[in-house]
């Protein structure tokens, strides 16, 4: 059963709480903190900068994996249950031979234990096997990996544009030299992009892509234990010791 996590909404809820309780404890108004064209010049320059890097579409895929992060799954026996699903299949194939192993591909909605299905059911070595698997299961982390590199980089070119955004408020600043009474306020807002820029970073970006990186080293590790149970099915190793491998493994 899968659920909406709230933990990351809560994390951004409370960072940009205790931003603004402290603003107020120092006794300035929290309007200086809105300034549209210091988060266009942060916002849109990090996001210019990370689609020239990964391109629109990489972007997307980014954004759709951040956004599965809030998609928890409630049901921990879930991948267990695959598992001795697999497992038991070395029993049909000790009474029926290996070719029966082709008639359950459709029955599994993965594409590494489709693969490794088909190749079993082809009589492939073990090393074949091994490669094959392995090889999917480097594609799916290099895609993880790809989503996690971009998020990561746009953390790293926030603070720069903030700064960027700092130094053109500067000179702005300079223009009006001649009035002093605006000084004072036009320094402020120009330091204002810098806060959002090293705000976003360290609020969501980086902590975002921690997150991602975490769920990513969960999820290989289960793609390789779907692995391992697809190779000791080629050792035609029985269920019970294929299931019993994975018990004492974890």
């Amino acid at each position: 059963m899968k659920r909406f996590d709230w933990t990351i909404l809560l994390g951004f809820a409370i960072g940009l709480a205790a931003i603004i309780i402290a603003v107020k404890l120092e006794g300035l108004n929290i309007a200086f903190l809105w300034n549209p064209t210091a988060a266009l010049m942060v916002g849109g320059g990090t996001l210019g900068a990370v689609i020239a890097r990964r391109g629109l579409g990489g972007v997307l895929n980014s954004v759709k994996a951040v956004w599965k992060l809030q998609i928890k799954d409630n049901n921990d026996d879930s991948h267990k249950v695959e598992l001795a699903r697999l497992a038991w299949l070395a029993r049909s194939a000790n009474k029926n031979g290996v070719k029966i192993y082709e008639s359950y591909v459709d029955s599994f909605d993965d594409a590494l234990v489709e693969q490794g299905l088909t190749l079993l059911a082809e009589s492939a070595d073990k090393e074949q096997i091994t490669a094959v698997l392995n090889r999917r299961i480097n594609f799916e982390q290099n895609r993880e990996m790809r989503n996690i590199s971009t998020i990561e980089a746009a953390g790293g070119y926030a603070p720069t544009f903030g700064i960027l955004g700092a130094v053109i408020g500067l000179i702005s600043v300079l223009r009006v030299l001649d009035q002093p009474g605006m000084l004072g306020t036009g320094i402020a807002a120009a330091f204002v992009a810098t806060i959002y820029g090293i705000g976003s970073a360290n609020l969501f970006f980086f902590p975002l892509a921690a997150r991602l990186r975490n769920r990513s080293e969960k999820l290989i590790q289960k793609r390789e234990e779907l692995s391992q149970v697809l190779i000791s099915l080629a050792d035609k190793k029985t269920p019970r010791a294929i299931i019993n491998q994975f018990n004492l493994r974890q």
